[in-house]
């Protein structure tokens, strides 16, 4: 997992990292006009490439992927500095007791994750044309330029806000994490699909030789009645000559069926092929000669806390913990500020509060201190606010969040259960897959030198041509089945890679 390379463009930027490359293989190109006439034309990394650019799933995860990185950094900004600016409301007036204008602007800025952190200043301002009178003193009175002009910071001791602001945020990092995730392990999906269907193609060229072996065979014996001076109108004669013309045309059928499923498969890799009569008769040539011979890897040597099911399992449980923390029984803010001109006091005040929240409970209080010598009159301010429900349901809510975490915590042991019993199931598939890929390689080798044998003995006429055919045909079978378990490898391989993220959560 380590070594893997991206496979083209769009897989670059995706992060998608399939496990065969890890093997060193290459991509490359083919031609964009020409038609493929045999493996010489082309490797195995240039049809697994363009098998991948040809799976429009990945395409679309590839651009799941862009936009959760848009989403993350829209909730970035949301739960970032906040600043709103406001004319308030101007109001306007003409008319025959005199002319009026009056605006209440304001700006506040907030900062949710640093602790709910916010300053606010605003004002008013009021001008008439008209003169009001004081009706003890008889002096006219002016109301007329800016009031109540506050500056206002406040930030919370205990609250949730600042946790559910970064709360948020972590979820959509996770969002992001998982769907790149997402897209890396269908990468390794498609590739996998890609070496089942090869591995397909090659298990029916196996079966066509398999019917080829008992051609020969049957041709043997026919050959033996035909020795044995039976003539074409004894029946003995005339079925031994059906077997064979039989077992021929099932031969015949299975090419031309697998001429059918090597032509779809190149389609999917986006490649045209014919393939013409003198090619049907070998259709290996189709299959790429530089299918790579991996080495397996080791499911323990992988990291524990990626296997996919536990880091899932706990990274649920670690971020339901941070929600249920979040959920503050107690709340506790402070505030403080300073206001010109307060209508209240008629002075420049010092202004100092405070919020608080137990259970159903809410209490606001406030004090505003003149700022003057001659009157130090405080103007106080207070609320209070309750909800039995609150009371009534916290303590359902509290054993809700402890069977919730119990859940989660059995979640996690099933997990690292799941991860135990997969060590015993690769462990099983590996040695299966040692064990075969020995005894075929014994048997090819065998094969291998019996037609070696077999072909100098035909040219000294010591043994017939379906007895060479034979030991030719038995030596491309398992050329065959070794081909077949440099993929069945290719597929372990992938499958371990495909129980781990290649990355923890950060």
């Amino acid at each position: 997992m380590k070594s893997r390379k991206f496979l083209c463009a769009f897989l670059f930027l995706s992060g998608i990292l399939p496990s065969v490359y890890s093997q060193n293989v290459k991509t490359e190109s083919v031609p964009e006009n020409g038609i493929v006439q045999t493996s010489e034309n082309i490797t195995i990394g240039a049809l697994l490439s363009g098998y991948l650019i040809q799976d429009n799933n990945l395409r679309k995860l590839a651009l799941d992927v862009e936009k959760s990185q848009l989403t993350l950094k829209e909730t970035k900004i949301n739960n970032g500095l906040d600043i709103s600016l406001s004319t308030g409301t101007m109001t306007f007036y003409t008319g025959p007791s005199g002319n009026s204008v009056s605006i209440k602007p304001s700006v506040s800025a907030k900062i949710p994750t640093a602790k709910n952190l916010n300053a606010s200043v605003s004002t008013a301002f009021e001008k008439k044309s008209d003169v009001t009178v004081n009706a003890k003193s008889g002096k006219p009175v002016n109301n007329d330029g800016w009031k109540d002009t506050r500056f206002k910071i406040g930030i919370d001791i205990i609250s949730a806000d600042d946790a559910k602001a970064k709360l948020n945020i972590v979820k959509s990092e996770r969002s992001l994490f998982e769907t790149r995730m997402q897209l890396e392990k269908k990468a390794l999906e498609t590739e996998k699909n890609f070496y089942t269907k090869l591995e397909n193609i090659l298990t029916k060229i196996n079966s066509l030789y398999t019917s080829l072996q008992t051609v020969y065979k049957d041709e043997l014996d026919f050959e033996k009645i035909k020795a044995q001076g039976y003539t074409s109108s004894s029946s003995t004669y005339r079925l031994a000559e059906m077997k064979v013309m039989s077992e021929k045309h099932d031969a015949e059928s299975t090419v031309h069926s697998l001429k059918h499923d090597i032509v779809v498969f190149y389609k999917d890799c986006g490649i045209d092929i014919e393939i013409d009569s003198e090619n049907e008769n070998n259709l290996l040539k189709f299959i790429p000669v530089d299918i790579p011979q991996v080495n397996a890897l080791s499911f323990i040597s992988f990291d524990k806390e990626n296997f996919i099911e536990i880091e899932n399992a706990k990274w649920v449980n670690d971020y339901n913990s941070l929600v249920r923390k979040a959920d503050k029984y107690f709340t506790l803010g402070l505030n403080g500020g300073y206001t010109i001109a307060n209508s209240t006091t008629k002075t420049d005040t010092a202004d100092v509060g405070i919020s608080t929240e137990i259970g159903g409970i809410g209490l606001n209080a406030g004090v505003s201190l003149p700022i003057v010598q001659n009157d130090f009159t405080p103007a106080y301010t207070f609320s209070a606010s309750i909800n039995p429900n609150k009371f009534r349901t916290r303590s359902i809510t509290k054993q809700q969040y402890v069977l919730s975490e119990k859940q989660e915590l059995i979640d996690v042991e099933n997990a690292e259960k799941d991860y135990e019993t997969a060590i015993v199931d690769f462990d099983e598939k590996l040695n299966k897959i040692i064990w075969e890929t020995s005894s075929v390689n014994e048997s090819y080798e065998l094969y291998a030198q019996n037609e070696i044998d077999l072909q100098k003995y035909f040219k000294m006429g010591i043994v017939t041509e379906s007895e060479y055919l034979s030991a030719k045909n038995n030596r491309q079978l398992y050329e065959v089945k070794k081909t077949i378990n440099k993929i069945d490898l290719i597929l372990y391989n992938n499958e371990i890679e495909s129980k781990f993220y290649t990355k923890k959560m950060q």
